[in-house]
């Protein structure tokens, strides 16, 4: 094996440990004395349920880690199957850890980490790292599932790795604007996101939230 091929496969690797590990340490706070929640979302496009995403918060202390996976599948011209993970841990409300994971159609898309390293961030994006300097993140694409973003004008994204800008435009919606021109709606009931509209040029998908 290649020696570049060998580093790309060795961050993968630990990328799947973080994430097995994330897991592990969810259900470890859930079964103890943290607070969990757990919020289950069909995937709709034109009427018809085409996947689901299970989003997961813990609370222990002044910990938080959140989760969220979805998978999706459905016809355009083709076949199309999506699978997503994303994790975020948060320590007196500040993000010192968030990974984004991807495969579309059986092949892996994304693989991404942004972590927090004393002043800096370092962010990883599959398998190459710099590190940036930036305020502390408090809110980051998993939070708008369970805070509403009432006074937030930026959320960091865990895929673009950057922050994104979000605004109101009714009184329980909020308007998220994405750096390829593209935008996301989230709509909310008693501080809970019960709706998310993803709007795209050729189609709109929504995120509605199943009673479970």
């Amino acid at each position: 094996m290649k020696k570049n091929a060998w580093f790309s496969q060795k961050k993968y690797n630990v990328m799947k440990y973080l994430l097995m590990l994330f897991s592990i340490m969810t259900i470890f706070h859930a079964s103890a004395d943290a607070q969990e929640r757990k919020l289950v979302y069909d995937v709709i496009k034109n009427g018809n349920v085409i996947g689901e995403i299970v989003f997961i918060e813990v609370i222990s202390d002044q910990k938080k880690m959140l989760s969220l996976t979805s998978d999706v599948k459905t016809k355009f011209i083709f076949s199309f199957s999506d699978y997503a993970a994303e994790t975020a841990s948060f320590e007196n409300g500040i993000m010192v850890f968030s990974s984004f994971y991807q495969k579309q159609n059986g092949s892996d898309k994304a693989k991404k980490m942004t972590i927090a390293s004393g002043q800096y961030y370092k962010l990883i994006d599959d398998g190459v790292s710099k590190l940036i300097t930036c305020e502390p993140i408090t809110y980051n694409m998993l939070l708008l599932y369970t805070t509403i973003p009432e006074k937030i004008s930026k959320v960091y994204s865990d895929n673009y790795q950057k922050l994104l800008d979000i605004h109101k435009v009714e009184s329980n919606k909020y308007k998220l604007s994405l750096p390829d021109g593209n935008f996301n709606y989230y709509t909310y009931t008693n501080n809970v996101c019960t709706r998310v509209d993803i709007e795209r040029t050729f189609f709109t998908i929504q995120f509605v939230l199943r009673d479970v």
